[in-house]
């Protein structure tokens, strides 16, 4: 005897699908009394869904293929597959206009392989040249000789905040288009950067979102309900508990001119560890309002030790930049190497102003 699963759905299901009704018969099993499935009838989007947003950007979702199977891929994450099967399939990337437009992906996926392809928007599969790479941040800028590709819209990730709704498109193996949705669990403006060699972002740094990020997605965009790119989908794991993140697209425009021009990132180093300066600090150093980033450490053998830079020194400006613990890092890392900036501190109740010459951060 044939056995029927019964689903449990809604009626508007049965309405979609033309179903009328299902009879359960006297064993158990369903017996129908239905006529074969009719056309399913597509809404273009139910109210509160994310159908034409999705629908609006794949054209600029692309999946990132080797030359030849790589093992740990996208395809070792499906359940009971060993963590060694090999494929060719890498992760995600998306069409980015800057002077052209390009493919952005994450670094480790671009670094897994010598010889990358793309699949754009129609299944076609071609090859792809490495324009640039950010160890420190995690990106790769990619080419195409394909005309008439078109961007996906940028955003502003500084504007996100805590609540919002955020998409992560994917598509590692060039068939189809995903989606997972969640909300921005932290924006990372509050966390500053680090200012000592090493990584660019640090974890608070990074947009963290319940969207699920993993092997498929990771190097996708993410999308804010306009449809505009405000991060770079990073994988971190694929257990369902784990936290996402996301590169905020800020970060992105900072180096994507240099990626593009030069083929990687010089960024400049200061040597210097701040912290906030709270209300409290304000009124202990007389600073009002309060602003400005506190040193409270300064690396041995850096340009800041160099300098006339003393720890206690709240740093109200780079050059003529107004900075905060926050900004601080980014504008040094994006300071002409070599060349001396004027930097205003808050010292002994007065501000003063100390001469400093950035160098190349250190690897």
């Amino acid at each position: 005897m044939l056995r029927h699963v019964l689903a449990i759905t809604s009626a508007a299901a049965f309405v979609a699908t033309g179903c009328r009704e299902h009879e359960v018969g006297r064993d158990g099993g369903v017996a129908p009394s239905i006529a074969p499935l009719q056309t399913r009838i597509l809404y273009p989007s139910a109210p509160g869904s994310f159908v034409d947003l999705v629908a609006s950007a794949r054209h600029g979702v692309v999946g990132i293929r080797a030359t030849a199977p790589v093992k740990s891929g996208p395809a070792a994450m499906y359940p009971g597959a060993p963590e060694t099967l090999a494929d060719v399939a890498l992760g995600t990337g998306f069409l980015i206009e800057s002077d052209g437009v390009f493919v952005l992906t994450t670094d480790h996926i671009a670094a897994a392989a010598s010889e990358l392809r793309v699949v754009i928007p129609g299944g076609a599969e071609v090859p792809a040249k490495l324009v640039g790479r950010d160890v420190r941040l995690d990106l790769a800028l990619l080419s195409v000789d394909v005309p008439r590709l078109r961007g996906l819209p940028i955003g502003d990730s500084d504007d996100l905040q805590v609540g919002e709704w955020l998409v992560v498109l994917g598509n590692p193996f060039g068939d189809e288009v995903s989606a997972t949705v969640g909300i921005v669990g932290a924006t990372g403006r509050e966390g500053a950067g680090s200012l000592v060699p090493g990584r660019a972002m640090g974890f608070r740094t990074f947009l963290q979102t319940d969207a699920r990020i993993h092997r498929g997605n990771s190097g996708g965009p993410v999308l804010d309900t306009a449809g505009q790119v405000v991060g770079v989908a990073v994988a971190t794991a694929d257990r369902l508990d784990e936290l996402s993140f996301a590169i905020p697209i800020n970060r992105v425009k900072e180096v994507i001119g240099a990626l593009r021009d030069h083929g990687a990132v010089t960024r400049g180093w200061l040597g210097v560890k701040v912290k906030p300066v709270t209300p409290e600090l304000a009124a202990t150093y007389g600073l009002k309002p309060e602003q400005g980033a506190l040193v409270t450490e300064l690396v041995a053998g850096s340009p800041a030790m160099r300098s006339t830079l003393r720890a206690g020194d709240v740093i109200l400006k780079w050059g003529d930049r107004t900075v905060d613990h926050r900004s601080l890092p980014w504008l040094v890392a994006q300071a002409p190497v070599g060349k001396p900036v004027t930097v205003t501190v808050w010292r002994n109740r007065a501000e003063q102003v100390v001469p400093i010459v950035t160098e190349p951060m250190p690897k």
